[in-house]
């Protein structure tokens, strides 16, 4: 990995029972121009996805966690400890990745330090993401400044609602945000634990993140960032 520039941009993977599907992010990750750096925070799994990384993956800084903190905690543990300017947050679960448009999105915002944040939405998603808007307003993928993560994850914030967190963060201090397509989707909860458990952890989702928002917020969010067409 090459660094672009003088701006410094760590990548950081939480992940909780991902044995099965890391390997891939990871593996594009460590090759992509312009990352300088892979964290992974095993949350408290309980597969062997710790070990996994521990053993294929010897350049990514791994930090273990005992207890599952969900994925604010987790972003959190890693953050503090990482030297960069710029996090790169990538979900563990990620399918069809596109290398280049990750690249490009990168060398982007490299090149223009007027951008505060970057968030990639993904374009292989199902249909009805794009109506609720989870493929850019909770997408997973994002670059911000490692400061205003920090930032963030001052507020009590929990789990799922880390993404809406930072954009209210973005909106109230006036920060600029643009948005780059990355040709990716992720595993559904009910794909990997079952229709009937998937179904009540993505219902437990949307609740966390309507408790931190509110409905008003939820619409803010969506104004302030129109949907794209692609």
């Amino acid at each position: 990995m090459e660094m672009m520039g003088q701006v410094k941009i760590g990548a950081l993977v939480p992940c909780y029972n991902e044995a099965q599907r890391i390997s891939g992010v990871l593996s594009i990750l460590l090759t992509t121009p312009g990352i300088d750096e892979v964290w992974c925070v095993d949350d408290g799994s309980a597969d062997a996805t710790g070990e996994l990384v521990r053993s294929r993956f010897p350049h990514v800084r791994l930090v273990s966690l005992e207890r599952n903190r969900g994925k604010a905690g987790a972003v959190r543990a890693a953050a503090e400890q990482m030297d960069c300017d710029y996090v790169l947050l990538v979900d563990a679960d990620l399918q069809e990745l596109n290398p280049k448009q990750l690249q490009a999105g990168v060398a982007k915002m490299v090149a223009q330090d007027r951008i505060d944040m970057l968030i990639f939405f993904r374009t292989a998603e199902a249909w009805w993401t794009w109506l609720v808007r989870a493929n850019d307003l909770f997408s997973g993928e994002r670059i911000v400044r490692r400061s205003d993560l920090l930032a963030v994850l001052q507020d009590e914030v929990e789990g799922y609602q880390l993404e809406v967190a930072i954009n209210d963060y973005m909106i109230e201090n006036k920060r600029t945000v643009e948005r780059s397509p990355l040709h990716c989707r992720s595993v559904l909860a009910a794909e990997k634990v079952g229709w009937q458990t998937g179904m009540e952890k993505e219902t437990k989702m949307f609740r966390s993140i309507l408790d931190y928002l509110g409905i008003g917020g939820l619409m803010r969010q969506m104004l302030w960032f129109p949907p794209l067409r692609f």
